[in-house]
């Protein structure tokens, strides 16, 4: 999955009627796990990190 503006991601979602799940990261493993899902599914994702 390519990486993409915040803004173009959620105007596609919009206009084709889908979610774009955000997550919460802390750790690589989860990112790791996060991201190799969304590829395999090709969906955007927002990772978040605080």
């Amino acid at each position: 999955m390519p990486f993409g503006s915040f803004k173009d991601v959620l105007k596609d979602a919009q206009q084709k009627g889908y979610a774009v799940g955000q997550f919460n990261i802390n750790n690589l493993e989860f990112t790791q796990a996060i991201v190799e899902v969304a590829n395999e599914e090709g969906a955007p994702v927002i990772l978040g990190a605080s």
